[in-house]
């Protein structure tokens, strides 16, 4: 007789209540009355479902588990089958700076006003709203934002002294003013090397992470402060740094892109590019680090490229950032699971003096954590081939010619989002790695192509150009144009979604695709155009 026999069924269902999904689905493997009690509780199908998913419970309210079940299998079959429910178009305003960012769309407008969006969501019930800041205080050089916390980060050129400074004002996203967390002055000040930077700014909980390129004087500095305190965190420096992502609030990954050198036979000489991974805790934070000594935790690298190949450009995206949740006053039944991230990594070959190829690197987030877990307690400086966490932790992809290096809001949570022409007009395409996910598309594909078998032995079976889902399991030969010196092989598993195609007239005009929790965002920035386009599921 099992102890558990003796309780009443409502303590048994309470205690299996407290378990995780993985453990919910061993216990109902157990026996018939665990498999009875787990299969007949909405609440188990409700938690099981949003494993599957890859999303996570969002915070009590009014709302059911039945509720939250329903909601939950009608946000899975829109984005399933990309039928969005409502359509919207936005004017691209002049202020020459936008962010896409916790459902909220901004745009500058002039020097010194933002607009806002909240974009609705009609299955989680999120009401679409408008609001503008007229005047931040100071002249926009860029901006970003966590709509969570409330907060905005405002970056300002400011000239003082013969010298430019580049000060980071943290203020409240609904006012304006200064945030009143944040310390007084509500700002942080730097005086950078000379030269004109373009910006990227990144939030991960009480740090704002800003990092500024120079182009003309091939120059970047990654600096981060905590926005609570105003204490500056990191300041690291040098000219093989281009891109970084937050992989947890503690570990920070790096783009390394060392110069290589063409001689007149047409080959490049140097370093190939790699990522690597800073542990924040071990890093100081007062003085500045040269990127040239940099004590990294441990390194990705990349297979070989043939020598007459060289990356000149690479670029990190993952969003949002780790641990992020939505603001608790949208009271959303359910969110994009914490855990569930994914990489893009956008690398830009060039073939000697002439063609640019660019291709993409999907890595989850989950890849890069294993590799760490197997570090010793104090190691650093470890190296990871690629043969050690490539091939089956990752994707590679060749990227569309209009892959865009600006409108680059392409991937959030496990899902990466690209435009692509099909004939002369354009579709929509997204991948999707949440590994739950794909199991069970897998499964939905194994069972429909068996039952389509036993009803007609002789149908042909669809192409994977006709099918609106798409689960590629299969490893596959990457190496265009020759790019690197060996065939490249992936095999990560993922699902593939198609749109139908638009029109060439009218909504077929744009030139990008970004995506929110709730949302497939169109761009059109031609000057004849210049327009969002917002789907919304």
């Amino acid at each position: 007789m099992s102890p558990f026999d003796s309780l009443p069924p409502e303590l048994l269902i309470n205690v299996l209540l407290e378990l995780d999904y993985q453990s919910i689905l061993r216990c109902r493997q157990v026996c018939t009355e665990f498999k009875q009690i787990i299969d007949q509780d909405v609440r188990f199908q409700y938690r099981i479902e949003l494993a599957v998913a890859g999303m996570e419970d969002g915070p009590s309210s009014g709302m059911t588990a039945s509720e939250r079940l329903r909601k939950l299998r009608a946000r899975q079959e829109a984005w399933n089958k990309l039928q969005w429910t409502a359509r919207e178009e936005v004017n691209m305003l002049q202020g020459g700076v936008w962010e896409l960012y916790g459902g909220v769309l901004a745009q500058g407008e002039g020097l010194r006003t933002l607009v806002f969006k909240q974009l609705p969501s009609n299955i989680r019930g999120i009401e679409g709203r408008e609001w503008r800041i007229e005047d931040v205080g100071v002249n926009i050089r860029d901006f970003g934002m966590d709509p969570a916390q409330d907060l905005l980060i405002i970056i300002e050129n400011r000239r003082e002294g013969g010298e430019m400074k580049c000060v980071t004002h943290f203020k409240s996203l609904t006012t304006g003013q200064a945030h009143p967390c944040a310390p007084r002055p509500a700002e942080a000040s730097h005086v950078p090397t000379p030269g004109r930077y373009s910006y990227t700014i990144q939030i991960c909980e009480d740090i704002v992470a800003i990092l500024m390129t120079s182009g003309d004087e091939d120059h970047s500095e990654l600096l981060m402060w905590n926005w609570k305190t105003g204490a500056r965190r990191l300041y690291l420096s040098g000219s093989d740094l281009s891109s970084f992502a937050f992989m947890t609030s503690r570990y920070v990954l790096l783009s390394s892109l060392p110069t290589m050198e063409l001689d007149d036979n047409q080959v490049f000489h140097g370093d190939d590019p790699r990522l690597l991974v800073i542990d924040l805790e071990r890093m100081s934070d007062r003085h500045e680090i040269d990127f040239q000594d940099l004590d990294y935790l441990c390194a990705f690298h990349y297979p070989a490229l043939a020598d007459n190949f060289a990356t000149i450009s690479m670029s990190i995206r993952s969003d949002p950032a780790p641990n992020w949740r939505p603001a608790p006053a949208l009271r959303v039944p359910f969110h994009v699971a914490r855990e569930q991230r994914l990489f893009v990594i956008t690398l830009w070959a060039v073939e000697g003096n002439m063609h640019i190829l660019p291709f993409i690197s999907l890595v989850p987030s989950a890849t890069f954590l294993r590799c760490i877990e197997t570090l010793a307690p104090d190691e650093t400086g470890r190296v990871f081939e690629w043969s050690e966490w490539g091939p089956e932790g990752s994707r590679l992809l060749a990227a569309p010619p209009t892959h865009p290096s600006v409108w680059v809001c392409y991937v959030y949570g496990s899902t990466f989002a690209m435009s692509v022409r099909q004939g002369a007009q354009r579709i929509i395409l997204t991948f999707d790695f949440s590994p739950l996910g794909v199991r069970r598309a897998r499964a939905l594909e194994e069972a429909e192509a068996k039952a389509a078998t036993a009803a007609d032995p002789g149908q042909q079976p669809e192409t994977s150009t006709e099918k609106v889902v798409v689960v590629v399991k299969d490893e596959a030969l990457f190496n265009p144009a020759g790019i690197f010196k060996e065939g490249v092989h992936t095999s990560l598993p993922y699902v593939m979604r198609r749109t139908g195609p638009f029109s060439a007239e009218g909504e077929g005009h744009f030139d990008a695709v970004m995506i929110s929790e709730d949302s497939l965002v169109m761009v059109a920035s031609q000057s004849h155009i210049r327009k969002y386009r917002i789907l919304t599921f």
